[in-house]
């Protein structure tokens, strides 16, 4: 008879690289989180561009002025004919739970609403939206974004487009935000 010889792992080197996957998931866990946080300030600004360019979009098929309106869960675009006219609603829960969004106007003051004409222009008046910061402030070292809609601040003249760019990036960088 002859005798075999079983090959398997010893308790001590299972609890070694045990030890040494439980110290990469915590030197990773950091790292994932931050690239989450990211993740989610990215969709929650592309969904309020894309919002945005489907308000320009609609007033410029239906030939009337439409509406976007940034809430507290989620953005809605309307017709402004009376009665408003619902057409595309998203909420805020759909990939940027944890983000926070704030519209701001020409002033500097909180805002949530911009319209557009029947050729896609911003309509202009001191309370429209013509900006939204996108961060997650709940997440330190995370990137903030920006939407910029139908005004540049630098140049104080409307340019009728949306704009998602990153505020960390020197203007006039093409990823950059006007200061």
């Amino acid at each position: 008879m002859t005798a075999r010889f079983h090959r398997a792992f010893t308790l001590i080197e299972l609890l070694v690289a045990m030890t040494i996957a439980g110290l990469l998931l915590v030197l990773a866990l950091p790292g994932y989180t931050l690239w989450m946080a990211d993740s989610e300030i990215r969709n929650g600004a592309q969904s309020v561009a894309n919002g945005l360019r489907t308000a320009q979009a609609a007033a410029i098929s239906h030939n009337l002025d439409a509406q976007f309106v940034l809430g507290a869960t989620g953005w809605n675009v309307a017709m402004v004919a009376t009665p408003l006219v619902p057409l595309q609603t998203a909420s805020f829960n759909e990939g940027s739970q944890r983000a926070t969004f704030v519209g701001i106007d020409q002033g500097g003051l909180a805002a949530t609403t911009i319209a557009f004409n029947a050729l896609g222009q911003a309509i202009f008046n001191a309370t429209n939206l013509v900006r939204v910061d996108v961060s997650m402030p709940s997440v330190a070292g995370t990137r903030a974004l920006r939407v910029l809609v139908g005004f540049l601040p630098t140049s104080n003249v409307p340019f009728h487009g949306v704009k998602l760019c990153d505020p960390a990036w020197a203007w006039p960088d093409p990823k950059g935000c006007p200061p």
